[in-house]
């Protein structure tokens, strides 16, 4: 069988774990990388390309797919955005070391990085990330855009909606429920449902508020 054509929006460190889990992969192969300021050095052996309309339609005749491994929230939730009105549709990279149950889903443009595990009837978003060795147990759902940090361990039956970013550590006890684009700072413990847009830290997670 063909391999699928991708190409990887963004240079960055996370770029390079997406494209290792690409390369992991046995049905993709990968074009190159796309950033708005190309380096002339390529990552991973992986030449950078310009991010412009020629470039964006050479790929799109080519059916490629695209992976936006931009670890900005917000930034990957545009990009993928402007990618899906021009056409393009998604790869979903799973490093060979993760678990993702057979009941589990995972949506287009997710990353799932090495030894990252996926429970029973987890329902995972698109342009998620997954990061290096977390969990998300059974029957969790997880917003689109969500990134869930290395480390952090979800237990069953949470929620967490649209493009909240859970901090390196963080713990989840289980059907607890935070809302979109909330913060959760590093090795947060969430033992009470979070409101959406805030920035949480500490055990128990507590908001943090700024100065007035």
């Amino acid at each position: 069988m063909a391999k699928k054509l991708v190409f990887v929006v963004g240079a960055g460190g996370h770029a390079k774990m997406a494209i290792e889990t690409l390369a992991s992969m046995a049905e993709y192969q990968i074009i190159s990388c796309m950033d708005k300021h190309p380096s002339s050095d390529p990552i991973l052996g992986y030449p950078i390309f310009p991010e412009n309309s020629q470039t964006l339609t050479q790929l799109l005749e080519a059916k490629a797919l695209a992976l936006v491994a931009l670890g900005d929230n917000r930034l990957r939730e545009q990009v993928t955005e402007r990618l899906q009105t021009l056409g393009f549709q998604f790869a979903t990279a799973i490093a060979q070391s993760a678990y993702v149950s057979p009941s589990a889903q995972i949506g287009p443009g997710s990353v799932v990085m090495p030894k990252a595990a996926v429970g029973a009837m987890a329902r995972i978003g698109q342009g998620v990330i997954l990061n290096t060795s977390c969990s998300v147990d059974h029957d969790s759902i997880l917003g689109d855009y969500v990134h869930i940090a290395p480390g952090c361990h979800l237990a069953g039956g949470v929620r967490v909606d649209q493009g909240a970013m859970l901090g390196i550590g963080t713990c989840v006890i289980p059907n607890c429920h935070i809302g979109a684009w909330s913060i959760l700072g590093a090795n947060s413990t969430v033992v009470r449902d979070l409101a959406a847009n805030g920035t949480y830290v500490g055990t128990p997670a507590r908001e943090l508020h700024k100065d007035s």
